[in-house]
């Protein structure tokens, strides 16, 4: 009837390194060795670079772009 609107769902609303740009949650890579390599196969795929990093929250590795400005 009213005319709210509902807002999208994120499950374990936590941290931003849990989340891609898309809203999508982050892969979890059970080792900093298995997000290198998929960090790597990225960077061949499609010419993106990518950082790992562990994360505070999970224990797991994740993957991200750093979009950092040298001034």
């Amino acid at each position: 009837m009213g005319g709210r609107r509902r807002r999208e769902h994120r499950p374990l609303a936590i941290d931003g390194s849990h989340w891609r740009a898309d809203g999508r949650p982050k892969v979890r890579y059970a080792s900093q060795a298995d997000a290198l390599h998929a960090a790597d196969e990225r960077a061949r795929e499609a010419d993106v670079q990518l950082q790992v990093y562990r994360c505070e929250f999970c224990g797991g590795w994740h993957m991200g772009s750093r979009n950092r400005r040298d001034d």
